[in-house]
């Protein structure tokens, strides 16, 4: 058999498409991610949309999307993390009822499943969020695939949000065509996927990636997580956030403490910091600038340490600073990574923005083999 065939007998799930070409999923039986290859099938059209959910810290997002990777319906919530797993399992429930039914009875009943993208790490075999840092208490070992898949009537495949992102991206977004790529998100938290010779590599157990908990600053500061210096508490929302909250408890903003104090009772988010900057207030200053210094490292190292084609950055916080954070970072590879791997690697912001979790839907869904085209 040759390696670029299918193994015998396989029903792991039909192409997807993907502009003019596309993408057939099949499962490596030799390893436990994903192989993704070109496909030279053509003539049948996708035919089962797919309901999508992507859990945020702060928000819910759910939608109805196309094969095709349209957007057909779509509604979004504040996640009630602070209530607990229960609430929150409880919240996606009821935004997905919603907007299966904003599409209509139609589209409701063709449905081939429910692609759950959360924040890791996450297992993808049991279903569960094993311990998320940044949405609330009690999230440890959380049952999330069942309990929705039960409650909507159809499959449920949960997947990190950073592969689902790289999923999507790979099918329809600035990542089609490429074999060996990294996802980096820049949001709330900071995460990653790693696709090496077509492969999204998940490791022995389906968790490896999670690039928001590499360090960069030993001396740093704590992240969410428990460890010391991950990019994830510098150039993160939520890192952001605590470096601004701890200079405003120091006394060393007070442009920060009347934002943090505008805000009472909630917390600074780290736009706040990025606006204070722009203002010009010198802590901010410092506290943006370090994270464009950690961001950069942290490219180095990747390009380094697995010679990508792309590095594709997506998340709110990146988009929000687009150049502010690329140009440093394609700087600092451009004049420390290793020549080879720096004069091929492109650095680019993702194409699909916020739709990607929901848009990686459609291939996770063809990944785990619940049928989203025609027979």
């Amino acid at each position: 058999m040759k390696m670029s065939d299918p193994p015998p007998g396989d029903r792991m799930g039909g192409p997807v498409v993907s502009g003019h070409r596309m993408l057939a999923v099949m499962a490596d039986r030799s390893a436990a991610a994903p192989v993704l290859r070109p496909s030279s099938a053509s003539g049948r059209r996708p035919a089962a949309p797919v309901l999508a959910l992507d859990l945020g810290a702060s928000r819910i997002r759910v939608a109805v999307v196309a094969p095709d990777g349209r957007i057909l319906a779509r509604r979004d919530g504040r996640t009630p993390g602070a209530n607990g797993p229960d609430a929150v399992v409880a919240a996606c429930i009821d935004h997905l009822r919603a907007v299966r039914d904003d599409a209509g009875p139609a589209i409701a009943g063709r449905l081939a499943g429910v692609g759950l993208s959360a924040p890791g790490p996450v297992d993808p075999r049991a279903g569960t969020l094993v311990e998320p840092p940044n949405i609330g208490p009690g999230f440890r070992d959380v049952q999330f695939a069942a309990p929705i898949g039960l409650a909507l009537g159809l499959p449920a495949a949960l997947e990190r949000d950073t592969h689902v992102a790289a999923l999507g991206e790979l099918a329809f977004g600035v990542a089609r065509g490429s074999r060996d790529f990294i996802y980096l998100t820049v949001s709330t938290g900071f995460g990653g996927a790693i696709v090496v010779g077509g492969r999204l590599y998940g490791g022995p157990d389906g968790m490896a990636g999670e690039l928001g908990h590499l360090p960069v600053d030993l001396d740093g500061p704590p992240c969410g997580c428990g460890g010391r210096g991950h990019i994830e508490a510098l150039c993160s929302g939520s890192g952001i956030a605590r470096l601004a909250t701890e200079a405003v408890r120091s006394g060393r903003s007070p442009a920060l403490a009347a934002r943090l104090a505008a805000r009472a009772p909630g917390p600074l988010a780290g736009r706040d910091v990025a606006e204070a900057a722009d203002a010009g207030d010198s802590e901010a200053v410092a506290i943006m600038d370090r994270a464009r210094r950690a961001f950069a490292a942290l490219l180095v190292g990747l390009v380094d340490a697995f010679a990508p084609e792309r590095i594709v950055v997506g998340g709110s916080l990146a988009d929000a600073q687009g150049e502010r954070l690329l140009g440093p970072a394609r700087e600092a590879v451009a004049t420390t990574a290793f020549r080879i791997p720096r004069d091929r690697v492109q650095i680019v912001p993702a194409a699909l923005g916020d739709d990607v979790g929901l848009v990686g839907a459609v291939p996770l869904l063809a990944l785990r083999g619940h049928s989203t085209r025609a027979v």
